[in-house]
């Protein structure tokens, strides 16, 4: 992959958690990324990177939230993202950046949304994923994931579709 250096890059947590150092990338953020990293080794490589002004604190206007949120619902992945994995893909989308994450649900929301996507020491996806909410029962399918089903009881799965 041609990695290069003049695209923006929007990173999650867990990329920088688990990351040793940050290469010779210029990286965008969410306030709540960095809030989310309480290791205090993770926390100082990325401090220094703030001071040095390779990672940039911003947050997404909530047109682009909401925009991921709308495809998040309709590929199944919702209930997986958490507010934070929403405002970095969100962050990506306005700025049209690169997302950088080992979270399958950002990778797949992303990768429906047209955003390229990096991996950050994990593997990708392989292939990008509709879910749907199906009873183990009688397999009646929900919109939202409910505990059990409404018509024989049984509990819910989420299943690729």
């Amino acid at each position: 992959m041609n990695k290069n250096k003049a695209e923006k890059r929007v990173v999650d947590a867990s990329v920088l958690i688990h990351s040793t150092s940050l290469g010779d990338f210029q990286y965008l953020a969410p306030n709540s990324v960095i809030l989310e990293i309480i290791d205090s080794r993770a926390k100082a490589i990325v401090e220094s990177a703030i001071r040095n002004n390779r990672i940039r604190i911003e947050d997404p206007k909530e047109k682009a939230i909401e925009e991921v949120r709308k495809k998040a619902r309709e590929t199944g992945d919702l209930e997986s993202l958490s507010d934070t994995d929403v405002e970095v893909i969100a962050l990506a989308l306005e700025k049209n950046a690169i997302v950088i994450s080992d979270d399958y649900a950002i990778q797949n929301t992303a990768s429906q949304l047209g955003l390229k996507i990096e991996v950050g020491v994990k593997d990708g996806i392989k292939k990008t994923i509709k879910w749907t909410s199906v009873c183990e029962g009688c397999g009646r399918t929900y919109e939202k994931k409910v505990g059990t089903c409404e018509i024989c009881g049984s509990r819910i799965r989420k299943k690729p579709t």
